[in-house]
């Protein structure tokens, strides 16, 4: 149920599966059986734009966790990262609703539940990341990106270490590994485009092109990233030619996302503004 409800993508899916969610949400055993049943019905719910109802079933959810978490029986070690996995649903949902106080705490109760759980070090460490892309978001970004930055070039050299065919302790799952440098790349992108800082965010999404082309990633996905490269190159002097490139070629990717073909034109009629080409 939860790989199920994660992955879709289809909001119509997820509104026929929700009164089976319900049913098991409500049959489930107390404790981890039923706060985990929660969360995937919050999940349904939030994922099929059901924002509103699924915030009290994630806090309901977590309190009943913690509660089997805080017994300190042998079961308590479950309960711990089911917390965690709880805990960062529910920022998610925070997030959506904007209420991004609430979402950073709910990230790091999200932290402290993978430790206490003893998760790799990296499953901590990319809650901890995702706290920091709020505070960037509420404009800290000085107190921020040193923070980021520690954190990345873990990463890296972890993600380095599983490049030369060692076996990383911290971060035994490769892809999870990979997601982490991803998204950490992101957040630090996100500080230099606070600072306007267009080299160094540049060099971020050079840097997650080349883990994404390691790990053979489709062509759209990759192509999410060189627009955003795309955007960045426009502010550089002399790199309008190279955007221009990257832009129609993503624009030709996106052949299956109408959404994204209209973010393209959008970038390009304000590449050809900036180059005073009204014309075009």
């Amino acid at each position: 149920a939860s790989r199920l409800v994660t992955s879709a993508k289809d909001p119509r899916l997820l509104e026929r599966l929700i009164p089976y969610l319900q049913t098991a949400a409500e049959s489930a055993p107390e404790g981890t059986a039923r706060s985990s049943c929660l969360c995937y019905l919050a999940d349904a719910l939030r994922r099929s734009d059901h924002l509103d109802a699924s915030l009290p079933l994630y806090e309901r959810a977590a309190n009943q966790a913690r509660a089997a978490a805080e017994t300190g029986d042998v079961a308590s070690h479950d309960a711990w990262s089911v917390l965690a996995a709880i805990t960062g649903n529910w920022a998610i949902a925070l997030l959506r609703s904007s209420d991004l106080d609430a979402a950073r705490q709910r990230l790091i109760d999200s932290a402290e539940a993978s430790q206490k759980a003893g998760h790799p070090t990296i499953h901590v460490i990319r809650s901890e990341v995702e706290a920091l892309r709020v505070d960037i978001m509420q404009g800290k970004v000085t107190a921020a990106l040193p923070e980021v930055e520690v954190r990345l070039a873990q990463l890296q050299a972890w993600w380095k270490q599983h490049c030369s065919g060692m076996r990383v302790a911290e971060a035994p799952d490769p892809e999870f590994l990979a997601r982490g440098v991803i998204s950490t790349l992101d957040v630090a992108r996100m500080a230099d485009l606070g600072r306007e800082d267009w080299e160094s965010a540049l060099g971020r999404l050079d840097a997650t092109l080349e883990v994404q082309r390691a790990l053979e990633r489709p062509a759209e996905d990759i192509a999410a990233t060189r627009f955003n490269r795309a955007n960045v190159l426009m502010e550089l002097p002399g790199r309008f030619g190279e955007a221009k490139a990257e832009l129609e070629e993503c624009f030709q990717l996106f052949q299956n996302n109408p959404a994204a073909r209209a973010n393209v034109l959008s970038s390009l009629a304000g590449l050809f503004e900036r180059q005073d080409d009204v014309s075009q």
